[in-house]
């Protein structure tokens, strides 16, 4: 008994920090014009872990990419899909883009911002990704755009109380932080919370337990005490 147990535990303790996720990110392209290819990247965020690079070929004007991928200790990981007439674009090549400021994850209309998790989208220009539409799952991503409207209806206490449990809520209380404690900061910002502590009291459990639950209310706390 005592066996199965510590046995149990070495599972529990493994899996803390060995976490993978199994996600299929798909697209229907209402005009693919020459799109032959789509490539999905995530580069890693732990040093020695090893980036995320798939390519496959588009089937008429449906594309889709699937694969398990380790969080690397995260409660979410991103990434972003591109579409393309070529099928040898190498992750290097990519990259140079990005550090050349070529292509800007975020801003460049090719690449589209994604969660791994499953996702379909329903795409009306290959080269123009930004604009997708969610048709399926995409729960994150979703919840992205949705927060970005409670922040200009001012609701966005609301938003963290229905999705407390979302590492997206954890995302958007750790780009606050530093606004709202910035001395240059207008009174009130015109929010519709008092305070970051307000917002993280309204977390779940689960997230404020995280390693990323517990950066922020160390962020917190170190903001108060200047």
């Amino acid at each position: 008994m005592r066996k199965l147990i510590f046995c149990m535990v070495l599972l529990f303790v493994g899996s803390l920090h060995a976490q993978t996720i199994k996600f299929t990110v798909e697209g229907v392209v209402q005009n693919p014009k020459n799109a032959k290819f789509a490539y999905l990247v995530s580069n890693a965020t732990v040093a020695g872990k090893k980036d995320l690079f798939l390519v496959r070929p588009m089937d008429g004007n449906h594309f889709q990419l699937s694969a398990t991928s380790d969080l690397e200790g995260k409660l979410l990981r991103a990434g972003f899909v591109f579409i393309d007439e070529r099928g040898a674009i190498t992750l290097a090549e990519v990259k140079a883009k990005i550090k050349q400021k070529v292509w800007y994850v975020g801003g460049s209309a090719n690449l589209k911002t994604i969660f791994l998790e499953d996702v379909k989208l329903d795409i009306e220009n290959p080269y123009n990704l930004e604009p997708a539409k969610i048709i399926s799952g995409g729960i994150y991503l979703q919840q992205t755009k949705d927060v970005l409207a409670a922040f200009r209806d001012k609701k966005k206490l609301n938003f963290i109380k229905q999705n407390a449990d979302s590492p997206i809520a954890l995302m958007e209380l750790s780009k606050l932080i530093p606004l709202y404690y910035s001395p240059f900061r207008s009174s009130g910002m015109g929010l519709d919370f008092g305070s970051p502590e307000e917002l993280y009291s309204a977390l779940s459990s689960r997230l404020k337990q995280s390693n990323e639950g517990k950066a922020i209310k160390k962020k917190i706390d170190e903001a108060l005490k200047k």
